[in-house]
């Protein structure tokens, strides 16, 4: 399967957003995203002794002069020249490894290091494929994190049932068994925990979107409905008053449209804000 079918298949909220990319800059973002996912397969599919196994030998190979690992090899083809790119998918890769298994997150700040591991790398590798300036990565990693939240809180019956619960638990001190078989403790404890890492994520979504300006108009364009389109997730949510054993929240196709042309007005309008701004400091 190529990059894009890869991404036209898992990317439900980037891949309509990444046609507004030129075609060469497009595929440079479906080859990220096809390396990302293969190494979430392999955490997620393989698992166990064998997937934290390959995981570990990915990363030992990833900064390899000649490495025989193919996914070590296409990360070195995608950012050559651009190291901070290739650290940032050996962090990936580590957190990942380190993801194997049932995992019960303790805390905030273990948290957002998990956040930080396996999606905030994402925004730092955006930004190394397109030579966006490191003064930028952190509102890049934001955003990447924001999203990771909002997953975490779109699939929390789903974790439970696999023996996960990324929920801190100084905010939802269950198991995920408990989360899973619907305790209501369990259930309650979840909603709220649910209620506050949202509010977290539009937090780091509105840093996010304050680091928009430095990229490409039409990067800057795709990023602004992908985000907005994950963001709808955690409305959905929301409206269920935040039911953490109701099915995964999906966001309509029809509210998919109107965010993403709330979105590209946004930026449009703000776009033509700065252009002026900028003009008129010139003059």
């Amino acid at each position: 399967m190529t990059p894009e079918a890869i991404m036209a298949r898992h990317a439900r909220s980037f891949a309509p957003a990444a046609r507004l990319l030129a075609r060469p800059d497009r595929m440079r973002v479906a080859r990220l995203y096809a390396l990302c996912r293969t190494v979430d397969d392999i955490a997620d599919d393989i698992g166990g002794s064998v997937g934290r196994a390959r995981l570990l030998g990915l990363h030992d190979q990833i900064e390899l002069p000649a490495p025989t690992d193919t996914l070590a090899q296409e990360a070195q083809l995608l950012f050559a020249g651009r190291s901070a790119g290739l650290r940032a998918f050996g962090d990936l890769v580590a957190a990942a490894a380190a993801d194997v298994g049932p995992t019960c997150i303790a805390d905030d700040g273990m948290l957002d290091d998990y956040c930080m591991g396996v999606a905030g790398t994402v925004g730092i590798m955006m930004c190394a494929l397109f030579d966006i300036p490191d003064r930028w990565h952190v509102a890049a990693a934001d955003l990447g994190k924001a999203m990771q939240l909002t997953n975490i809180c779109r699939d929390v019956a789903e974790d439970a049932r696999a023996g996960r619960r990324y929920l801190p638990h100084t905010r939802c001190p269950f198991a995920p068994e408990a989360i899973a078989d619907g305790v209501p403790d369990a259930v309650d404890g979840a909603s709220k925990a649910m209620a506050d890492l949202l509010d977290r994520a539009d937090v780091l979504y509105h840093s996010g979107h304050a680091g928009l300006v430095a990229l490409p108009i039409r990067l800057r364009l795709a990023v602004a409905v992908a985000a907005s389109i994950y963001a709808g997730i955690g409305t959905r949510l929301r409206q269920r008053n935040f039911a953490p054993l109701q099915g995964r929240a999906i966001v309509p196709a029809r509210q998919k449209a109107r965010l993403a042309i709330v979105a590209l007005l946004g930026e449009s309008m703000r776009s033509l804000h700065v252009k002026r701004v900028s003009s008129n400091v010139r003059t």
